[in-house]
């Protein structure tokens, strides 16, 4: 898949504390449970061994529950958490770390547990594996089993967009069975009804989000119906779908993107739920469990703001993509969730801007060139692709240069001018200063560039960039 999916900046230039109040609120919701426990009578005990570490694991399981359930939280995509932490896509990278940090505490507190009882006896310890201990105690051991295999599985295994997505889901299965644990367990949470009433908020709250999100989807998430009128091949790989609304059309900021998914009987039958390739003396064995039609994936917007019929531009580098463009018939019905992103014009501070696209990575810029009509901006566009070849759009942003005061586009072909550096965009566009820099392209050419731009001075809320290829 190849889409407009990270993107850091948000929704206008974010000041110290929006860039870390998501985080600051997150790990303030982890902790408190905590301090309750610190506070509540009789609390934490530290005069021996077993006491210590039975109730440093009880702290440590108390945060990471709590952090567990708000990852739930963040994976509903609400729009009002969006905005609070300055974009989708940012609330998604704080929702991995989020997530890392939960498993890690859970894993702890399962050893500290462990630990404690080893200090009595061999025999205590090991019984905490065991149906001896009772369900209680069981529940936790199954939630920390799937919980590893899920992270293995999202991590090190690489699974096609449908297996991950369900995946991905089964962690509300397991947060269930981790809050069987936690409430059934005479615990801490006994000893305090303001830390049960805590834990038991956060709990719903994180259930409430996942089945929002992965269990009623289809009937609570707002979503659009719309047809496909053009399925446009551009080039061998890279391929623009047209879409007419079937009702109230979908408004958007040029540069965002949406979630899509087509109903589509020959896409259906393309992507098999099951199909076993012979690859010489190897198979390749798929399995996409799930009705196609019912996966959303991400794509950029490209058509201009306003704009009645939404276009979408995808190069076909994923089994999904490839399919969509060899299968996706004239009239396949289409729906869209969104849109999503602050990777937008309005989260400039200036009128003088530098969009550096490279590759597919020029389709927001797509959006906002076809959307400069009528305003002030100063723009150039640095378009870089590693063959001429690969400039699929050189043609339509030249006549919007021509049409547009103030656009400008430079090419910058890799195997004939090299890499692009701020240095020559300097250069060309007479200095950085004052001036509000875009950047969307493969993740090695934004960490060169962002490292760049910094070290000409450019300031930090100045940049504003976005990565595709952020299928996880």
């Amino acid at each position: 898949m190849v889409a407009v999916q990270k993107q850091v900046g948000g929704r206008g230039p974010l000041s110290t504390l929006q860039r870390v109040q998501g985080p600051l609120t997150l790990g303030l919701l982890t902790l408190i449970p905590v301090l309750i426990y610190v506070a509540s009578d009789p609390g934490p005990s530290f005069t021996d061994s077993f006491s210590t570490l039975n109730s440093m694991a009880v702290m440590l399981g108390l945060a990471g529950i709590s952090a567990f359930a708000l990852n739930l939280v963040l994976g509903g995509r609400f729009s009002v958490v969006d905005t609070f932490f300055g974009g989708l896509d940012r609330m998604y990278g704080v929702h991995r770390r989020n997530g890392e940090i939960a498993y890690l505490l859970l894993l702890t507190h399962a050893i500290l547990m462990f630990w404690s009882r080893a200090t009595l006896s061999a025999g205590a310890a090991f019984d905490l594996l065991t149906n001896d201990a009772g369900w209680e105690v069981t529940f936790g051991v199954l939630a920390l089993t799937a919980m590893t295999v899920s992270i293995v599985l999202s991590v090190y295994v690489h699974l096609n967009h449908e297996v991950f997505v369900y995946v991905q889901r089964s962690f509300g299965v397991i947060f269930v069975f981790a809050a069987l644990h936690v409430f059934l367990v005479p615990g801490a949470d006994a000893r305090s009804p303001l830390l049960t009433f805590y834990l038991a908020v956060l709990v719903v709250t994180g259930l409430a989000s996942f089945a929002y999100r992965s269990l009623f989807d289809d009937v609570l998430v707002r979503r659009r119906d719309y047809k496909v009128v053009e399925a446009n091949r551009l080039t061998d790989l890279v391929t623009e779908v047209v879409m007419a609304p079937e009702g109230k059309p979908l408004k958007h900021e040029p540069g965002q993107f949406v979630y899509v998914s087509f109903e589509s009987p020959e896409l259906r039958a393309v992507m098999q739920p099951y199909k076993l390739e012979t690859l010489g003396r190897s198979a390749l064995f798929t399995l996409r469990p799930g009705e196609i039609s019912q996966q959303f994936h991400p794509f950029s917007v490209t058509s201009a703001r306003g704009s009645e019929n939404l276009s979408i531009v995808f190069k076909a580098v994923g089994d999904y993509t490839r399919a969509v463009r060899k299968a996706l018939e004239h009239g396949a019905r289409v729906r869209v969730e969104g849109p999503y992103g602050g990777f937008t014009l309005k989260s400039a501070s200036s009128r003088s801007l530098i969009w550096v696209a490279g590759g597919i990575g020029v389709t927001p810029f797509l959006s906002m060139a076809r959307s400069l009509d009528g305003t002030e901006y100063e723009v150039d566009l640095y378009y870089a692709t590693k063959t001429q070849r690969q400039a699929h759009f050189e043609r339509e942003l030249e006549k919007i240069s021509d049409r547009v005061h103030g656009f400008r586009m430079f090419q910058v072909v890799e195997e004939t001018d090299g890499f692009i550096t701020a240095e020559k965009i300097a250069e060309v566009s007479g200095g950085l200063s004052g001036k509000d820099i875009f950047i969307c392209g493969p993740p090695r050419m934004i960490d060169s560039l962002r490292t760049q731009f910094a070290a000409q001075g450019v300031p930090r809320h100045r940049l504003h960039y976005e990565i595709f290829g952020f299928a996880r």
